[in-house]
């Protein structure tokens, strides 16, 4: 039986001051995971946890240390000069689901500070996936700050609290076998993964070779709780379709690159030893990543440069693909951050995703 253990949190910040706190996770042997499917509704325990915190891109990015970090995949990170996108489309023909969380309301007294007053980036990140790529809001599990409802366009939309436990579940379901994405996700389909909020590090026993993972800090409202990257594999492991994009805008992004496979597309706002930055705090508080990635290279569509639809017209949010928005962010992040916050792609597809069904197809 596996212990309990009562942790220390240790923030990551520009003044690398730490604060003790308690959290839990879980251990997980990698072939009990295989063999025993209710292993993956148990948190993974993690020891020497540190929270990295977004800061505001005003006092600079501290990089963080640790190991190197090099994603395998189609990474042009060492020539800038040089985009990944190619303008030769990759298909889709089925459906399309979006798991996307955004947190900038963490739980008072919690040692996580807030990042702004209300989170942006989930927010432009679910309208793009609806105006400009077609995605059904029944379709889309959105986890945002406290939980609410908005409004986006004509639809009312709900967004859950996002816990640990709300987001497995929308992912892999419930151990009863209730839910969850990966009992609709058929071969032909699509699969987006979004986060925006602090990162985490901590040693997990996880019988990998990586003495150092990396999650991605979520709350249940009362407490602060992490998904570690190894959590997230596994979850994705069993999916039908190879057809999944993740997109991660927190510290240490780069080491979420375990959730790479082929067919897939990770999307990292820095890298594995790297903080990330705040765009704007205040209502509707952007990443700076996100804010380039997601509000103006897709949804305002300025990311556009090869004309998909051949019709003439460029800056057409809804043909932007996903490397297409990452060279745009790779082009204007402000230039006394691009030395010291670097985004990384590990891009497994073949040709460019566009996300939705190709340009000839019919949405149902």
């Amino acid at each position: 039986m596996k212990k309990i253990l009562y942790l220390t949190i240790i923030f990551c910040c520009v003044l690398a001051m730490p604060v003790v706190a308690a959290m839990k996770s879980n251990l997980i042997n990698d072939n009990a995971v295989q063999n025993n499917k209710s292993d993956l509704f148990r948190p993974m325990y993690a020891t020497n946890i540190k929270i990295a915190k977004k800061i505001p891109a005003s006092l600079g990015i501290k990089e963080i240390k640790g190991k190197p970090d090099v994603p395998p995949g189609k990474n042009k990170e060492d020539d800038p000069s040089e985009g990944v996108a190619t303008g030769v489309l990759g298909t889709a023909t089925g459906n399309k689901y979006a798991v996307v969380i955004g947190i900038c309301d963490y739980p008072e007294g919690e040692t996580v500070s807030d990042i702004c007053l209300s989170d942006g980036d989930s927010f432009y990140m679910v309208r793009a996936l609806i105006e400009n790529y077609g995605y059904s809001p029944d379709h889309i599990y959105w986890f945002r700050d406290m939980g609410g409802v908005i409004d986006i366009g004509d639809t009312e939309m709900n967004y859950k609290v996002p816990s640990y436990n709300n987001i497995r579940d929308a992912i892999i379901g419930t151990e009863e076998g209730v839910g969850g994405i990966i009992n609709k996700v058929l071969s032909a389909d699509e699969v987006v993964f979004f986060f925006s909020g602090h990162g985490a590090s901590g040693e997990i026993d996880d019988y990998d070779e990586e003495p150092i993972d990396e999650g991605i800090m979520v709350h249940n409202s009362n407490n602060v709780e992490v998904i570690w990257d190894e959590e997230l594999r596994n979850w994705f492991d069993g999916f039908a379709t190879a057809r999944i994009v993740f997109i991660f805008d927190t510290c240490l992004a780069g080491g979420m690159n375990d959730v790479a496979d082929d067919g897939r597309i990770v999307v990292m706002s820095s890298k594995e030893t790297q903080s990330s930055s705040v765009y704007s705090s205040g209502e509707f508080g952007e990443g700076m990543f996100s804010h380039y990635f997601v509000n103006k290279g897709i949804l305002q569509g300025l990311a556009d440069i090869y004309d998909h639809e051949n019709n003439g017209v460029l800056e057409e949010g809804k043909d932007v693909v996903i490397e297409e928005a990452f060279d745009y962010v790779k082009e204007n992040i402000p230039s006394y951050l691009k030395f010291r916050q670097n985004p990384v792609i590990n891009d497994s597809f073949e040709n460019d995703l566009l996300l939705g069904y190709n340009l000839d197809s019919t949405d149902n």
